[in-house]
């Protein structure tokens, strides 16, 4: 009896291991492309940079685009934003086009470690 307990606790064991590494991997599968797959906004409110919130890069046509959101508009303090990529994206895309959608704006800029760029925000 006490060899069926035994048997009973190392299935369970080995099902919540699995589980464990299973999620461990979805976690790092979401970081991964938080990181590297997203850029960081940051918006200039007369003293210092805040962080507005993390939009994807999308790649269309050997052009990488940023869709800025409405929101994002809304809560900015002035139309000087400052976008930052990860670093190993900088290093393997530097000077490549990025391209920033705020709204109905559209503005051009290389990409490098720190884009500062400004732009005022227009509704579609």
């Amino acid at each position: 009896m006490t060899g069926e307990w035994i048997l009973t606790v190392d299935n369970g064991l080995l099902w919540a291991v699995t589980a464990l590494l299973l999620l461990l991997a979805v976690l790092a599968v979401v970081r991964h492309d938080l990181t590297y797959h997203t850029v960081r906004i940051y918006n200039w409110d007369g003293k210092r940079y805040r962080f507005l919130g993390r939009e994807r890069l999308r790649k269309r046509n050997d052009t990488y685009v940023v869709n800025m959101r409405e929101r994002k508009g809304d809560a900015s303090y002035t139309t000087i934003y400052l976008l930052l990529a990860s670093a190993k994206f900088v290093r393997k895309h530097r000077y490549e086009n990025l391209l920033l959608h705020a709204g109905k704006t559209e503005v051009w800029m290389p990409v490098e470690g720190r884009m500062r760029v400004e732009v005022l925000y227009a509704h579609r």
